[in-house]
């Protein structure tokens, strides 16, 4: 008899058949994609902040809200 999986375990296997297009593709190996990256990262770094979601969603969200500026 097989265990049902735990709703993390099917995020993960969500996560890992998710559509082959990032959403914010369009952001990276760009200056602006570098220049937020390493802000988080510094934050992190510094615990000023906490990352609860993957860091390129982050990065991407913060471009595409700077690119409307």
């Amino acid at each position: 008899m097989h265990s049902k999986p735990s709703p993390t375990h099917l995020k993960t296997m969500a996560d890992d058949t998710a559509s082959p297009t990032f959403p914010y593709d369009r952001y990276r190996n760009t200056e602006l994609w570098q220049t937020v990256e390493k802000a988080i990262h510094d934050l992190v770094e510094n615990h000023d902040i906490a990352e609860t979601t993957r860091q390129e969603y982050i990065v991407g969200y913060i471009c595409k809200r700077l690119e409307k500026l």
